[in-house]
């Protein structure tokens, strides 16, 4: 019964190896719609139709059929590429392999439960983990019960079938039966072990006893997936079990790309984030920037206002001093790509289901599937961000290539807060409280300041402004990522508070908000490379640029 999901949730640990396999996994189920069980259960009740792959339904950001059209289009746009093509029919071919397996077992449990012997042998097992401790006195053709019940764990069959032989049991009375009429009776040893339908079961079964056997069904077996299909084994070469700890900065965007990390390479990631969010905590209060002192229900929403408020103030201020030049904002675009074009990492780690699924946590997954643009591609943040790019005339490699990690028009200092974003991305439990401050920082950043100050620059010189208008809308205080952002905080204080202390998660809500941009008396500070490594490093004196900050003077050119 876990072979579907488990097998989807592998893979989409590793999308971007099954890109194709998934789109046809997919394709298939949308084709498929309703799986056979669930459409004989769609007859009693209408709301397993929700499962309907295939059927449209509304969800405030498009629909289910929208992405079925969308698998097909994929399909389409990669046309004679043939080994693309072989991997989306693998892709279907798993699919169809699974449901088929799915149904078969579903079927075998079904007619089991209808087998007597079955029926126990499954009771059987269920108990037998339990059972052994209370029967170590007890024998059985020989052997100590606890001996038998061990070996039920895994095959129960042998055990039913002594006990069938046994002095407990009178085959086709029930009634005579010592395991019915003493052991599990109400002044029986074994009283209240077995509910009415457990009762229900072993009688049906020393009913059955008295007729001949019945056809016991065969295991479907583990899946194996055979043949010596080389394109899914791992890259010859390096240590492949534990990976590479990055040397440097570049490298470490490159290796924290995608969802899986190997060992050495979380364990960096862990101690980066820890590096880093050690710096935030130091410049706490430092300035008027900082979260309030104290957590209080429904106070973060006024808080908002008031930061919006100020960010107004300061645009009006903005607007008097001179434009920065069009080299300049060319240049901070440039250095901007690194973070942006990897817009919302930081909440990667939310889209998994238990998480997604909270109430602290949907409003944080709602957040990265804007940020992906809703699975329409027109309104991708990082493609919205190529295109303006593309009219400053600069063309980056693929984000995930080594090439764009290693790309000389990039700085190193541009890589520090994107390695950030990437790395405490992959730890959505470790550093929860930490997140959803740092996720308020980037989404309040430039609401009504920066991005109607960027929207000026970039129009001044004839550049898209989409993306600024973009953010600076859906962003919002009231009814955007800004308002979700300070929900999605009072929601997780007010659930978790009953376990750990408000202060103590306050505390660390609000170091995440100042890790977006910590203040540090030293740039050298925020090497990490550096301090761990022992080398000194060239760097620029600035400190890390987000796209809620563009081409302010805050930030020496």
């Amino acid at each position: 019964m876990f072979e579907i999901p488990a097998l989807v949730y592998a893979m989409s640990r590793r999308s971007d190896v099954f890109d194709c396999e998934l789109i046809g996994f997919d394709l298939a189920w949308r084709t498929i719609g309703l799986i056979p069980p669930w459409k004989v259960l769609r007859s009693s009740d209408e709301r397993w139709a929700q499962l309907d792959m295939s059927a449209s339904h509304s969800n405030g950001s498009g629909s289910e059929a929208s992405l079925g059209i969308m698998a097909r289009e994929i399909v389409g746009e990669i046309g004679n590429q043939s080994a693309f093509q072989t991997r989306i029919r693998d892709g279907a071919s798993i699919f169809g392999t699974l449901l088929e397996r799915f149904d078969t077992s579903l079927q075998a449990i079904l007619l089991s439960d209808q087998k007597p012997l079955l029926a126990m042998a499954g009771l059987v097992q269920e108990r037998a983990r339990e059972a052994r401790v209370y029967h170590s006195d007890f024998k059985l053709k020989g052997r100590r019960l606890s001996h038998w019940f061990d070996e039920a764990r895994d095959d129960p069959l042998p055990l039913v079938e002594a006990l069938g032989r046994s002095r407990l049991i009178r085959p086709g009375q029930p009634e005579r039966s010592r395991l019915v009429n003493g052991l599990i009776a109400e002044d029986g040893a074994m009283f209240r072990i077995f509910s009415e339908d457990d009762v229900d079961v072993i009688k049906r079964w020393i009913l059955s006893l008295a007729e001949e056997p019945g056809e016991v069904l065969p295991d479907t077996g583990p899946f194996d997936v055979k043949g010596k299909d080389d394109r899914y084994r791992p890259v010859a070469g390096g240590d492949l079990d534990m990976g590479d700890r990055p040397s440097d900065i570049r490298s470490a965007y490159y290796l924290l790309q995608g969802r899986a990390l190997a060992p050495r390479s979380r364990e960096f990631s862990r101690a980066y984030c820890s590096f880093w969010l050690s710096k935030a905590g130091d410049c706490l209060d430092e300035t008027d920037r900082s979260l309030p002192p104290d957590w209080r229900p429904g106070q973060l929403r006024e808080w908002l206002l008031s930061k919006h408020d100020q960010h107004a103030e300061q645009f009006q201020e903005d607007k008097a001093l001179d434009l920065p030049s069009r080299e300049t904002v060319i240049e901070q675009t440039l250095q901007l790509a690194p973070l942006t074009l990897i817009d919302g990492a930081w909440l990667q780690g939310f889209t998994e289901v238990s998480l997604a699924s909270s109430r602290h946590g949907a409003p944080l997954f709602a957040t990265y599937w804007d940020e992906l643009g809703n699975g329409e591609w027109r309104i991708n943040h990082p493609k919205i961000y190529r295109d303006v790019l593309a009219a400053m005339e600069i063309v980056l490699p693929k984000t995930g290539a080594r090439e764009f990690a290693q790309d000389l028009r990039l700085k190193d200092e541009s890589f520090r807060l994107p390695v950030y974003w990437l790395a405490i991305g992959k730890f959505p439990i470790t550093f929860q409280p930490e997140i959803l401050g740092l996720n308020l920082a980037m989404e309040l950043s430039g609401v009504g300041g920066s991005y109607r100050s960027a929207r000026i620059f970039l129009k001044n010189y004839n550049f898209p402004t989409i993306f600024v208008d973009l953010h600076n809308t859906i962003d919002n205080v009231s009814t955007g990522h800004s308002a979700w952002a300070a929900d999605a905080i009072d929601a997780y204080i007010q659930s978790t508070r009953d376990l750990i202390p408000v202060e103590q998660s306050w505390a660390r809500i609000r170091t995440g908000y100042e890790s977006l941009s910590p203040i540090v008396a030293d740039p050298n500070d925020l090497d990490f490379f550096a301090k761990t490594s022992g080398s000194a490093a060239a760097l620029s004196e600035i400190r890390p640029l987000h796209h809620g900050a563009l081409y302010q003077g805050e930030y020496p050119q």
